[in-house]
């Protein structure tokens, strides 16, 4: 009986797998806040930079008297406008006079999280396209309307 009364120095086995189990839980829920956080991230850059690009078109069409041709010979021009920034994934479409279409082309590389983002993102930002989870298409575009 003398054996049980001495004291323990150190863990035992099943306290350290508990240990372990609860610290898994805890970086696996961890990693799931990060990955959601940088959809959303991801989402809101897509979203600004066509807002962006609006707003580079407007101006072009007030100083120009027309709606800019992206991709086209107006590169120059609206990447003054646009800060410098590479509008590869941009396309600028008129449909006459009155207004135009900013279309997003990069979208069939995103994530899945950053469409469904997107999605939700897409009444208050003035998406056009109706984002839904069959996405995955090359051909698939973001558009935003430019008046």
């Amino acid at each position: 009986m003398g054996n049980y009364t001495a004291k323990r120095k150190g863990f035992t086995l099943v306290e350290l797998l508990i240990v372990i189990i609860i610290i898994g839980v805890l970086a696996s829920s961890m990693l799931l806040v990060v990955g959601n956080a940088e959809d959303k991230a991801e989402a809101t850059v897509i979203v600004s930079d066509m807002r962006s690009m609006k707003s580079a078109a407007t101006l072009f069409k007030l100083k120009e008297g027309r709606w800019p041709e992206l991709p086209g010979t107006d590169k120059e021009e609206l990447q003054k406008m646009f800060g410098g920034t590479l509008l590869d994934k941009f396309k600028i479409e008129s449909s006459g006079d009155e207004y135009a279409y900013v279309s997003y082309l990069d979208l069939s590389e995103k994530t899945p999280g950053v469409k469904k983002k997107l999605m939700l993102m897409a009444s208050q930002s003035g998406l056009l396209k109706n984002i839904s989870s069959d996405l995955y298409d090359e051909g698939d575009v973001l558009l935003m309307k430019v008046q």
